[in-house]
């Protein structure tokens, strides 16, 4: 019978142990006499009793004789990952493993505090994880005194704890300690009649989606939520094949594709100057509308590409806040919305998309109804403001009737 298979349903209302240990690759380890070794591999033999998480990290690119006593037995709790010395979070499935075992505490263990463990440290505690060095002795043998061997106590590894972690309802899903609002480009370029996008066309869809976003704002501010202004912002210091840049197209509804990598490039026919870029740095254009402005202490991320998550800490932030769930408004719906949706879930954040207060220009229409029924099918719920509202108002305290 398979460890997890042994092991009882876990206790109703008892927390599941959440701790997990990484071992990186080093040149110490190599270098090692088998004696240094000693506490480290006790340090593994207690992981391995009390059926602690356990991620060993090895070279992208190279095979690592890991010493006799270290040697990796990959099972249900214990994995083998390839990545750079100092990248392993950004660069390696570590990240997804902890996250998705629900991994809290981190032990990283090795001879000495090297880079490898330093960076690992760092990456953790920015993601909101507990993480210490076991790289001595006295730490080596208190870490390993902590895990409890041979106990019942749940893991939070197992596929019924698992299952038990999952948020059911939208009122689960939008509690507001692990919610945040995210509004994205409500900026003038944007949603503004005198912006980019509004002087070249109609956007009524636009222009309700605006008129609701300040009840959603007001609803996440009111229950406690974190709250999120992402912004764009363009221009010259960040233009590259992926960055929102227009050229003109015979292909497309609008007459136009937003980015060199879908350009048929024509120097000949090219916009004027001012018709390529919107929201740039200290325009009117990049400023967020006037009705649902960042108050002081909200977070604002600035995007210099379609989602908000690419080359921002938008992830990092909302990880040290325990944040579980996103509700996301903004524009425009099938582009900087969507991308910011598919990466989220990607990320395993819960979605909920306000679906009337996400928007586009009328030449995109049929865009906004695809993205909607696109991101309802495999990424998000989506959900009218008033329905969101009203979850995050059964988590507001009863009010005192008084005598």
């Amino acid at each position: 019978m398979s460890a997890e298979q042994s092991l009882k349903e876990p206790t109703q209302g008892a927390d599941p142990f959440a701790a997990a240990l990484v071992i990186p690759a080093t040149a110490a380890l190599l270098e090692a006499a088998p004696a240094a070794l000693d506490d480290l591999a006790a340090l593994l033999q207690a992981a391995r009793a009390a059926r602690v998480f356990t991620v060993f990290i090895a070279p992208v690119e190279t095979a690592f004789a890991w010493p006799e006593a270290l040697v990796p037995r990959p099972g249900p709790h214990e994995f083998v990952v390839r990545a750079p010395d100092t990248g392993a979070f950004g660069a390696s499935t570590l990240n997804l493993l902890l996250r998705a075992n629900a991994i809290e505490q981190l032990v990283v263990a090795g001879l000495q505090m090297d880079l490898a463990v330093a960076s690992l440290l760092r990456d953790a505690r920015a993601r909101g994880l507990q993480a210490q060095a076991a790289v001595d002795a006295p730490t080596t043998h208190a870490v390993a005194q902590r895990w409890p061997a041979g106990s019942d106590a749940p893991r939070s590894w197992q596929p019924q704890v698992k299952h038990s972690r999952w948020l059911r309802t939208l009122e689960q899903r939008v509690a507001p300690a692990h919610t945040a609002l995210l509004l994205i480009d409500v900026q003038n370029d944007f949603v503004s009649a005198d912006g980019a996008t509004g002087r070249r066309e109609a956007m009524p869809l636009v222009q309700s989606a605006v008129a609701q976003m300040p009840a959603l704002l007001e609803a996440a501010r009111t229950a406690g939520c974190t709250v999120v202004h992402v912004h764009a912002e363009y221009g010259q210091h960040v233009r590259h094949v992926g960055s929102p840049y227009r050229f003109p197209s015979a292909l497309t509804r609008e007459g136009a594709v937003w980015s060199l990598s879908a350009a048929e490039v024509d120097d000949a026919h090219q916009f004027a100057p001012g018709e390529v870029e919107v929201c740039l740095p200290g325009s009117w254009g990049r400023a967020p509308l006037e009705a649902v402005a960042p108050r002081a202490g909200e977070l604002q991320i600035t995007k210099h590409r379609f989602s908000a998550f690419v080359d921002t800490p938008l992830e990092v932030m909302l990880r040290a806040r325990g944040i579980r769930t996103l509700i996301v408004a903004g524009v425009t719906t099938n582009c900087c919305v969507e991308s910011t949706v598919r990466d989220a879930s990607m990320l395993d954040f819960h979605i909920v998309v306000a679906e009337d207060a996400v928007g586009v220009k009328n030449s995109v229409v049929a865009l906004h109804e695809a993205s909607l029924e696109q991101m309802r099918t495999y990424f998000a719920r989506v959900e009218p403001v008033a329905r969101i509202a009203e979850a995050l108002q059964s988590h507001a305290a009863p009010q005192d009737a008084g005598p």
